[in-house]
């Protein structure tokens, strides 16, 4: 039977011969999509969520909660000052989302009623009208005429007399006109502020500080307001998302092409040369001494491996 020096020679032996081969001859396209499809199977998928996503989600939001550091201790401050460097710089809105935006019905229906709104409020108080305070943004901005409204009417009652109401309609059936007539140019006016570069560098500006702000904020407050997302909702939510992308045509013939180009820029290299690369092949020899040393001194002791051992040995 194999001690425990031929158990370790062996081993060295395997792994150098291992380290020997090319990557392409360790990993086949077909099959690393089969795998992927087997892996990522919704039971499996809701199986690692349940024993493996779940509950690391939920020790790390407890961690969070008990620490006492703000989440600026994650970014050096190269790295903090380099983000907000970038943040603070202008940020223009894409002209076309702003175009779709602002001609919207919703904003043009928005603007007619601010525009009628004011018009109308000022008409009513510039001829004598009144009543109860409107709250309306509209009323708001004509109340900002009040002195000069309150003027006009007195000297309308006085000037006018019974052709107040007559000269009231009037107007008001001219401001319909206006309105409908202005809407476009105010949506305009609208869209040229959004697109400007007082805009886009004003936007950069609060950008930039609602990011520092967001790292004075303490880990138990950010963890907080992760604990209140709909967890298990987006739980169930996930393995038919990810069954359903990955049977998308267009997202199988990516993630092909992608695994092609790792093994088209990998497979000529030895594996031994990516270990090394990685820093990981002296890591790789411990643990295999480590790990399976002890399970193959187990397996030689075998009965199984006896008979087999004693079937080929010359």
């Amino acid at each position: 039977m194999l001690d425990d020096a031929a158990i370790a020679s062996f081993l060295d032996l395997s792994f150098d011969h291992l380290c020997s081969r090319k990557v392409k001859e360790l990993v086949d396209l077909d099959r690393a999509i089969r795998s992927i499809d087997a892996a990522l199977e919704p039971a499996r998928v809701a199986d690692a969520q349940q024993r493996l996503v779940s509950p690391a989600r939920a020790r790390l939001i407890a961690r969070a909660k008990a620490s006492a550091l703000r989440v600026d201790v994650w970014l050096p401050a190269p790295v903090r000052d380099l983000i907000a460097e970038e943040l603070g710089k202008p940020a223009p809105l894409p002209p076309k989302l702003v175009d779709e935006l602002v001609g919207s019905e919703k904003v043009r229906d928005e603007v007619r009623a601010m525009l009628s709104d004011t018009l109308q409020s000022f008409i009513k108080k510039a001829t004598g009208g009144g009543g109860e305070q409107d709250a309306s943004p509209g009323a708001a901005a004509a109340r900002a005429f009040g002195f000069g409204a309150r003027a006009m009417a007195a000297a309308g009652r006085g000037l006018l007399g019974g052709l107040g109401d007559q000269l009231e309609r009037t107007l008001q059936d001219k401001v319909r006109d206006f309105v409908d007539a202005s809407v476009a140019a105010v949506q305009q006016r609208i869209a040229k502020k959004l697109t400007s570069d007082d805009t886009a560098k004003e936007l950069g500006k609060r950008r930039k500080k609602a990011f520092l702000a967001f790292l004075e904020k303490t880990e138990p407050e950010v963890a907080a307001y992760v604990a209140k997302a709909p967890h298990d909702v987006i739980d169930a939510l996930v393995p038919g998302l990810v069954q359903h992308n990955l049977q998308r045509p267009e997202l199988r013939e990516a993630i092909k092409a992608e695994i092609k180009a790792a093994i088209d820029e990998l497979g000529e290299d030895e594996v031994g040369a990516l270990l090394d690369r990685l820093g990981q092949r002296a890591l790789a020899r411990e643990a295999m001494h480590a790990h399976v040393g002890p399970i193959a001194k187990d397996f030689v002791a075998t009965p199984a491996f006896g008979a087999w051992f004693a079937a080929v040995k010359p």
